[in-house]
C-alpha cells in the first residue's frame, strides 16, 4: 500500500512541477489522504513565514490516521516549489505506532543533473529549519542538513 501511494505521489508531484513557470517566487499546494494521485489543492504564492504557519496548522494527525483506510489514495502532503530554479520540497506523512512519521522529498540539481532524495523521521523543528534553508535557496546545504537530521533514507520498494 505504501509503495503505491508514494509512487503515485512522485507522479503527482512531477505533474505539479511541470506546470509552473520559472519566476522568482515560491508556490505550494496540499494533498490529502483521499485525493487522487494528481489532485492537489493549489494554494498560490507563499513565503517562509506563511509556509511554517501552514505546516503547523495542517491536520497531520487527522490525515495520517486515515492513511491505512481503504479510501486512502495519497499521503497527506504539503508540496512547495521554488519556481526560480524549479526545485521542489515536499513534506509527507504516514503512520507508525500511532505516531506521525514525516518524510521530506527534495529535488535539486548537482552539476547540471537532477537529484532527488526521500528522507524520513524528522522532528517538526528540523522540518522548519529545512524549510528555512529551502526558502533562503541554500540548496547545496539543504541535502546535507536533511541527511544529518533525518532518522533514515526512505526506501520505496520496487515490488
Amino acid at each position: 500500500m505504501k509503495k503505491i501511494i508514494f509512487t503515485s505521489f512522485i507522479i503527482g508531484f512531477f505533474l505539479f512541477s511541470c506546470g509552473t513557470k520559472q519566476v522568482d517566487k515560491f508556490t505550494y499546494n496540499f494533498q490529502y489522504y483521499d485525493s487522487e494521485n494528481d489532485q492537489t489543492e493549489d494554494k498560490g504564492e507563499t513565503d517562509l513565514k506563511n509556509i511554517i504557519s501552514e505546516f503547523r496548522s495542517f491536520p497531520w494527525k487527522e490525515q495520517t490516521s486515515k492513511f491505512n483506510n481503504p479510501e486512502a489514495k495519497s499521503n497527506p502532503t504539503i508540496g512547495i516549489k521554488d519556481n526560480l530554479n524549479d526545485y521542489d520540497f515536499g513534506i509527507m506523512s504516514y503512520p507508525e505506532n500511532n505516531e506521525v512519521v514525516y518524510v521530506i522529498y527534495h529535488s535539486y540539481k548537482v552539476n547540471g543533473e537532477w537529484e532527488e532524495s526521500f528522507r524520513e523521521g524528522f522532528s517538526k523543528e528540523s522540518i522548519e529549519k529545512g524549510l528555512k534553508l529551502f526558502f533562503e535557496r541554500k540548496h547545496k546545504e539543504l541535502p546535507k542538513f536533511l541527511e544529518k537530521n533525518s532518522k533514515k533514507e526512505f526506501g520505496i520498494p520496487l515490488n
